[in-house]
């Protein structure tokens, strides 16, 4: 399960919905809402109320549509209830700690298209899919496709009443925050290249970070030429903590690139509102081993040039010095002997 985030140039609000059986250190049911990705309001079963989750408002007002969304949530929970039985029915799971969720919400574009999504998840497994098309859910693990019980519980719902409840509670919202004072906050920009924890392979990713509002443009560019889309992972908004968002977009270098060590400059090329001009931030290419192997030896063969010719010259001086003192020695040694021996003839 993920966020539904949606894409520039439309708005989206979704749901979270958590049923744990079985754990007594957490609510049994809990509903977090979002507004495109940053949450607005939350529900439990503990408490059994819609609280507001806006945080930049000071004083924030009770959450909109509440009792009904209150019952909404009540019915969810009915729902999920009765597909948990059946999964742990189905899987022939007993007793124990198992959770259902549920990812659900819509968008609304600027044209007005409406699009309506719905998952379910069944102990961290994805499991089922709402088809907008033909009003019923898809199952996601081949096995329960026969699963009649499974797989058309809660359609009337879904059509009923959830869908036409999100559009409402989003188009209220976007009424609600149309007055808020619009923040800029210009993005945080780099590119950088890793060793995929997955594939093992290195990639070359651009990240934006820390930006507000969510629409933005994000262009990979290798060689000063856009990377097709299809090449890349990613690209979908997703919120910080800190209510702004952050997008990034990866290539994964072929085995024959790396094997050729083929050098290409990567740059990353951003727009959006909170910037004056169109942002470039480039990934210079390393050095070539061979070149770089080649400018070590150069220099190595430069310092031993000079420096051989030092020590030489200061070895050459410490010799000299020490013959001198060696003659300054004998021939005081001679003069003190001298005198000497003619006194005691």
């Amino acid at each position: 399960l993920g966020f539904l985030c949606a894409t520039p140039g439309t708005h989206s609000m979704s749901w979270s919905f958590t049923l744990t059986q079985e754990a007594q250190w957490i609510p049994k049911f809990a509903v977090v809402g979002y507004l495109d990705g940053l949450p607005m309001e939350y529900y439990d079963s503990t408490h059994e109320r819609v609280v507001s989750r806006r945080h930049w408002r000071p004083d924030p007002a009770p959450a909109e549509n509440e009792e009904e969304k209150k019952g909404a949530a009540e019915h969810t929970y009915i729902s999920m209830f009765e597909k948990l039985q059946l999964a742990k029915k189905h899987f022939n799971h007993s007793g124990g700690l198992h959770t259902y969720q549920r990812q659900a919400g819509c968008e609304l574009s600027d044209d007005g298209t409406q699009l309506f999504h719905a998952r379910d998840a069944y102990d961290g497994q994805d499991l089922l899919q709402y088809n907008m098309d033909h009003l019923r859910w898809d199952p996601l693990v081949p096995e329960l496709k026969n699963d009649e019980a499974l797989m058309h519980s809660d359609d009337i719902e879904q059509n009923n009443t959830y869908q036409p409840l999100c559009i409402q509670v989003l188009k209220s919202y976007l009424e609600q925050e149309k007055d808020r004072p619009v923040m800029r906050v210009k993005p945080r920009v780099q590119v950088f290249q890793k060793t995929s924890a997955l594939s093992g392979g290195t990639e070359v990713t651009c990240l934006a970070t820390g930006f507000y509002p969510r629409a933005l443009e994000l262009t990979l560019l290798r060689d000063r030429r856009p990377v097709p889309e299809q090449e890349l992972t990613g690209g979908e908004v997703l919120p910080n903590g800190d209510g702004t968002y952050q997008l990034r977009k990866s290539l994964a270098l072929s085995k024959e690139e790396e094997e050729r060590r083929e050098r290409h400059r990567y740059t990353c090329r951003v727009q959006h509102s909170g910037l004056d001009n169109m942002l470039e931030v480039a990934r210079e290419p390393e050095p070539d081993l061979d070149t770089g192997l080649i400018a070590g030896v150069v220099i190595g063969v430069l310092i031993v040039a000079l420096v051989l010719p030092v020590a030489a010259c200061v070895l050459w001086r410490k010799k000299g010095r020490g013959e001198r003192g060696r003659e300054y020695t004998e021939a005081q040694g001679r003069d003190q002997s001298g005198p000497s021996s003619n006194s005691s003839g």
